[in-house]
């Protein structure tokens, strides 16, 4: 073994004039000399050396076969999708998608990205075929009256009590995930929305599942639809464009808002039982609370790992970080929530990868990280690889991000009674949440949760749209120079590229890190360039 890793060595000695890293250490080029102008289609794949990228190209196939499997286990359905729904052709993106999450990834941090991201792949593809071989717009299926659709932000833990019912968050396909992968497919549906009278100042997600809804562009599955008032007020409007199109009858678990208030979390208790109650007369069905019980020791298990990889994240030798870290708690929580084993089994896969390069002293990046980072605020969509490119460009390593403090509090799951407060407390703490419009006491708990991470600099994504986090600018700023934190206010439109560029983006970015602490970048070739026609 030693014999070859002095040969694999040698080889990657030779050939590290192709490594984008190397290349713009000595200036002969960098990550943005890979791609076509303007595009997101890179020339050639990223030389990793030997080791890396043969695993990065293993697991560029393993996605392929998921890819596959998807479309030979429902081949007419995925064709009738295809056919009907203009989201589903950004799903073809996917690869570009995902070599552009990982640039610069070497060792345990590429091994827990791309772990963290076939988990991702390999569930989505599987709920594509099943949604579109029952989607009634499509001819329907022996399940279609099986699933039970609900708003993407409600946790569907609380619905696995109903074992013989499929819940699925609606907006997952058309909306909630595709605009991660595709910058220029939500803007077609935020136009459809205000032609048909919308205001532009909406906050441009509500916007865009509003143009969906009326672009009928929503699968129509099961027999009953929830929907919710979160993250914020918002969506309630939203939710109402959504009952009328998809003319189902709905419930709408509207939960407290500010949750911190004695009265708020009874009312968000009582909520979700109504809901339950909805459910089982929709569906002539009886909730079924050792079934949930199931689910919660899942969920349970996997907050127990998180909270260990919080541990992890505290130090320089975290092997999980950025993007690979967010979108998989996104996912993991808001999509799956306990409801599917193999994503267990990935967490304890990650979380052995992290131990073993903490014991080692395991630095991601060679290093290079100059600044730890907290994300705050819900991020662009259209610019997932955002963090990807701080860390490249930059130095500055996102060790956390506001959305994956989700829901973190444990399950009972012996009293029914503790239970359903404990998942009233869980779902008050959703995706875009809690710390966003849950009141101001949640809001600058920003500053102890970046203390607490060892953190000097905090980025805050500013959603122009966003009508929740108004008025506190000056309040951050005023407070993270008075408790000596970096601060960068991060401009963004969510799900419109045109309002706000990446580029624009990044300009936030960079004058801060050129002007204010006179750094230099350390990948020159991605400062500044042209990346508006990519995916």
């Amino acid at each position: 073994m030693k014999a070859m890793d002095k040969l694999i060595a040698k080889i990657d000695k030779k050939l590290e004039r192709f490594d984008p890293i190397w290349q713009a250490e000595h200036g002969t080029g960098g990550q943005r000399t890979r791609y076509y102008d303007k595009t997101g289609v890179a020339k050639w794949r990223e030389w990793r050396g030997v080791k890396d990228t043969l695993y990065d190209y293993t697991q560029w196939l393993n996605n392929l076969s998921s890819m596959v499997q998807m479309v030979a286990s429902a081949p007419a359905s995925c064709l009738k999708g295809f056919w009907e729904y203009r989201w589903m052709g950004s799903y073809l993106g996917t690869f570009m998608f995902i070599d552009r999450l990982f640039e610069g990834y070497r060792g345990y941090e590429l091994r827990t990205a791309h772990t963290n991201m076939h988990a991702i792949v390999q569930s989505l593809t599987k709920r594509i075929a099943l949604v579109l071989s029952n989607d009634k717009r499509l001819g329907g299926g022996p399940r279609s009256d099986d699933f039970l659709p609900f708003d993407e932000v409600l946790p569907p833990l609380f619905l696995t009590g109903f074992k013989e019912l499929i819940p699925f968050p609606l907006q997952t396909l058309p909306e909630f995930i595709i605009c991660d992968v595709d910058q220029h497919i939500e803007p077609y549906y935020i136009d459809v929305a205000e032609s048909f009278g919308l205001a532009a100042d909406v906050c441009s997600r509500c916007a865009a599942e509003t143009g969906v809804a009326i672009d009928d562009a929503f699968p129509i599955i099961g027999k009953a639809f929830l929907t919710t008032n979160m993250p914020c007020n918002a969506s309630e409007c939203t939710s109402m464009i959504q009952r009328r199109r998809v003319a189902l009858p709905d419930f709408p678990v509207t939960l407290a808002m500010i949750h911190n208030e004695p009265g708020a979390h009874p009312y968000s208790t009582q909520m979700l039982k109504d809901a339950i109650a909805f459910v089982e007369k929709e569906y002539g069905i009886k909730y079924d609370w050792d079934e949930l019980f199931k689910y919660a020791r899942l969920m349970n298990e996997q907050n127990t790992i998180e909270l260990e990889k919080w541990d992890y994240f505290k130090t320089p030798y975290s092997a999980l970080v950025g993007i690979a870290e967010t979108l998989y708690r996104l996912y993991s929580w808001a999509s799956v929530n306990g409801t599917d084993p193999y994503f267990n089994k990935v967490d304890r896969r990650v979380i052995e990868i992290m131990r073993r390069a903490y014991e080692e002293k395991y630095q991601p990046f060679g290093g290079k990280t100059r600044h730890r980072a907290f994300l705050w605020g819900p991020s662009a969509v259209y610019y997932t690889d955002f963090p990807t490119w701080t860390q490249n460009c930059w130095g500055i390593n996102i060790v956390l991000n506001m959305d994956s403090t989700m829901g973190h509090n444990m399950i009972d799951t012996e009293d029914p009674d503790q239970a359903i407060q404990d998942l009233a407390l869980f779902s008050e703490k959703a995706t875009m949440r809690h710390h966003a419009v849950g009141g101001w006491e949640n809001v600058n708990a920003l500053w102890e949760w970046a203390k607490n991470f060892d953190c000097d600099m905090v980025l805050f994504n500013d959603n122009i749209a966003c009508k929740g986090m108004l008025g506190v600018h000056a309040l951050m700023e005023e407070q993270a120079r008075e408790l000596g934190f970096h601060f960068i206010f991060v401009e963004h439109d969510l799900e419109d590229c045109r309002t706000v560029s990446r580029q624009d983006m990044r300009n936030c970015v960079n004058k801060y890190m050129s002007v204010v602490l006179n750094e230099k970048p350390l990948d020159p070739t991605i400062v500044e360039f042209d990346d508006s026609m990519a995916y």
